[in-house]
């Protein structure tokens, strides 16, 4: 039996059916030459035949949270968790990203491991897709990325990779037996010593922020509740819109490197400029700068294991996006100044701080506290790198990996990004009623990427 951190927990104890917290990619193949859909049933059905390791073959224990345990599922059903889909003719992209939307509006189901696995075929080109939904409580996208790794391969002569279901378990062997009254007892001397601890670094952390905004007049700190209201805070609903759009690695690098900063400063730039223009082609522009989660990965190198160790900054972005060069420094400074004033602080802490908010913000939804408060944030902007080599499933080319996140409480807007083989693929997933026009958006950030080249100078087909 393997009981879950309480950050992993968090991800169950905040879920609700407008907020489901899996999380999940979509990879798009192209077929081998010669080989059909015949080849494609084949497949799949040998797929089946692989057993789940952990923790795909693990469910939750029946017992109440927020300690949620794991336990085999003695009795899964493989064909409940793998399905199959056919696209009718034309097999466009619409189509395909409108499946999985509807895919991916739906709670899993707790009574059985939390996962599935969808084969998509019929997209035009000779492409088919894999939508792979994964609940967060047991990963986060390192470790789903990981799992991927394991189960590509770099090269098309490879036939023999297994399913991520299948992948390459850890040397370290999640299994837990039972514990003695002597063990419990001190696992929770070592609980409480270190609950202490982490309360301690919450209360630092809190301070630094407070000592940041207000002694040191950083007006760049992001506060809770600090965040403008916007039409995009509010109660997603279960209905899910979703959109993609990829670029070239290297432009966005060269972009980055010519304004002095990073790759992930000009995505976050590029978002924070498309959101703008949206709301001014809608006529709602807020009453001062958007905040945006940014999640950061938190693992070292010796961290190996599943499970979470990511956690939220809050993000001021640009105050005015009249020039995209201005709005990327502005953006920079801003992220410049999260990242210290959380550095230094036991990562438990950081981790636990975050959960804390996020608690708020379902207290928010749950409590209607949003008539009477400003929104934690406003959006969710993810970068999540990935492999940098061409990868094969089966002699099938992988094309596209697209990641599918997920909308916290109060929030309809999520924006990750994904780098594969030199394209850095985004998801865009929205509350299908708050943003029904996503398409747009995903326009404005395709103008905003341009915009920041040209001002740049730096070429888009790098």
């Amino acid at each position: 039996m393997t009981r879950l951190s309480l950050i992993d927990g968090g991800f169950l104890l905040t879920e609700s059916h407008h907020s489901p917290k899996h999380v999940a990619a979509l990879l798009v193949f192209r077929l081998p030459n010669g080989k059909g859909k015949a080849w494609l049933r084949s497949m799949l059905d040998e797929m089946k035949q692989w057993p789940p390791c952990f923790p795909f073959n693990q469910k939750l224990k029946d017992n109440p949270g927020p300690l949620y345990e794991l336990e085999p599922d003695r009795h899964l059903e493989i064909d409940y968790h793998v399905r199959h889909t056919v696209l009718p003719s034309p097999g466009s992209d619409s189509q395909m990203l409108d499946v999985v939307a509807r895919m991916h509006a739906n709670l899993l189901d707790r009574d059985r491991p939390l996962w599935e696995f969808h084969l998509i075929e019929g997209l035009s080109d000779r492409r088919f897709a894999f939508y792979i939904k994964i609940h967060h409580a047991l990963a986060d996208g390192i470790t789903i990325g990981r799992w991927l790794g394991d189960c590509g391969a770099t090269s098309a002569d490879q036939l023999d990779t297994p399913p991520i279901w299948a992948h390459e378990e850890n040397s370290g062997d999640r299994e837990e037996s039972g514990i003695s009254y002597r063990e419990m007892l001190f696992n929770g001397v070592k609980l409480l010593g270190g609950g202490v601890k982490t309360a301690l670094g919450v209360a630092t952390l809190s301070a630094k922020i407070l000592q940041r905004r207000f002694l040191d007049g950083d007006s760049s700190i992001a506060l809770p509740f600090s965040a403008p209201k916007t039409t995009i805070n509010v109660t997603p609903g279960a209905a899910r819109k979703i959109s993609i759009a990829s670029f070239p690695l290297a432009s966005v690098k060269a972009i980055g490197k010519t304004l002095g900063g990073s790759i992930n400063d000009v995505l976050m730039t590029m978002c924070d400029v498309a959101i703008s223009r949206y709301f001014d082609s809608h006529e709602d522009t807020p009453d001062g700068p958007l905040v945006a989660y940014m999640p950061v990965n938190i693992r070292t190198s010796e961290d190996e294991g599943d499970g979470n160790l990511v956690t939220l900054l809050q993000v001021k972005l640009a105050s005015n996006h009249a020039d995209p060069i201005d709005s990327f420094h502005e953006v920079r400074e801003s992220i410049i100044s999260a990242r210290e004033v959380y550095s230094g602080v036991p990562r438990d802490a950081v981790q636990y701080y975050a959960l804390m908010v996020a608690l708020v913000s379902l207290a928010e939804e749950m409590l209607g506290l949003h008539r009477l408060f400003r929104p934690v944030e406003n959006l969710v902007i993810s970068n999540v790198p990935g492999p940098r080599e061409k990868y094969f499933f089966r002699g099938a080319e992988e094309i596209g990996l697209y990641p599918v996140s997920t909308l916290p409480p109060m929030t309809a807007l999520n924006v990750t990004v994904c780098s594969y083989h030199g394209t850095l693929f985004f998801g865009l997933i929205a509350g299908r009623t708050a943003v029904p026009d996503l398409d747009i958006l995903t326009t404005y950030l395709e103008d905003a990427f341009h915009d920041l080249a040209d001002a740049t100078g730096v070429s888009v087909d790098q």
